[in-house]
């Protein structure tokens, strides 16, 4: 709280209605300072004694600060109101404004006399503050003149006044440090939803490279089914050739033996033709065999990657809507 200032916790507008309320219920002036000393309102109901001379010669006005510090380190001294003489003849009291505790200001009021005053005395203040003796004096007669009753009953009402003033500022700062820490709090949130949505944002990117990966292998997959079914009919053809092959080899085996020694040269021919075709035969269906596996994997993977990207977009949606819920949590934060 060192660094906590007066105005910092009641503004200037309701510390200068207050205090012209004191005045005119008192017919008193008053004034509000802070813990230095220093005016943070303008006076009210002032005498000209004060601010027309008094307040006008600069040893005067330093003396006049003076005394108001004064008067609020005797009453944060005492923690009561105060009343004393001030430098230049006049009564004045103080009551202080604190902050559980510290002192960050004063109410201060008075610049009345007690009892009609010893003109002489004055007419040497004038001098010394070097303003003019008689105009002093003629300012001096226009002060009011105040019984002690009156005085102590009028700081009594200024110190119930600080005192509601000094609550006033203590629930403000509490209030102003619940807001700052509630405002920490909040850039905190704000940053960690931001990271959060980089790292959505960098998901969402991933699993986008990854659907349109599966798309191309879904793709090529497509294309390898059709190419083994192009190859599944290039062997079947193969095997019919290999068949009629075979056919016309028994052929030319049966007309061999018919022409006897003769055709055996044919009929080896023919045996060579037999076994090629048993041979092609055997390896078309092998090759059936393997496009008819590629086949079933190519339409088993295709599947397996259909599914993979139903579950890809629903990722994709589920993290559509966190990321809809970020934002709705950083604008209620900024709010």
């Amino acid at each position: 709280m060192v660094d906590v200032k007066l105005t910092d916790l009641i503004d200037v507008k309701t510390l200068q209605e207050i205090q012209d309320g004191f005045a005119a219920l008192t017919g008193m002036a008053a004034l509000t300072t802070d813990a230095d000393g220093n005016a943070v309102t303008n006076g009210s109901n002032f005498t000209d004694f004060c601010m027309k001379y008094t307040r006008q010669s600069r040893l005067g006005c330093s003396r006049c600060e003076q005394c108001d510090k004064s008067g609020g380190e005797e009453t944060m001294r005492t923690g009561r109101a105060a009343a004393y003489f001030c430098h230049a003849g006049l009564v004045d009291f103080a009551a202080p404004i604190m902050l559980n505790g510290q002192f960050i200001g004063s109410f201060i009021g008075g610049q009345v006399l007690p009892e009609a005053p010893d003109e002489d005395k004055f007419r040497q203040i004038a001098e010394e503050l070097s303003i003019d003796p008689d105009a002093y004096v003629a300012a001096l007669r226009k002060v009011k003149i105040v019984e002690k009753r009156q005085i102590d009953a009028a700081a009594d009402f200024l110190r119930i006044i600080a005192k509601v003033l000094s609550e006033t500022a203590y629930s403000n700062y509490l209030a102003s440090q619940s807001n700052a820490g509630l405002t920490l709090r909040n850039r905190n949130m704000i940053s960690k939803i931001a990271e959060s949505e980089a790292a959505l944002s960098r998901s969402t990117k991933r699993i986008n490279t990854l659907e349109q990966a599966f798309d191309d292998v879904s793709r090529v997959a497509a294309e390898s089914a059709k190419e083994v079914a192009s190859t599944t009919d290039t062997v079947k053809v193969i095997q019919d050739i290999a068949m009629n092959t075979k056919i016309l080899g028994f052929n030319a085996s049966i007309e061999a033996s018919r022409a006897k020694e003769s055709g055996k040269g044919f009929g080896v021919i023919a045996q060579e033709v037999r076994n090629l075709a048993e041979t092609s035969k055997i390896s078309a269906d092998k090759i059936e065999s393997a496009m008819q596996h590629i086949g079933g994997y190519s339409k088993e993977m295709t599947e397996h990657i259909g599914q993979t990207r139903e579950a890809v977009k629903e990722c994709l949606e589920n993290l559509k809507e966190f990321a809809n819920i970020l934002e709705e949590l950083k604008s209620m934060s900024e709010e």
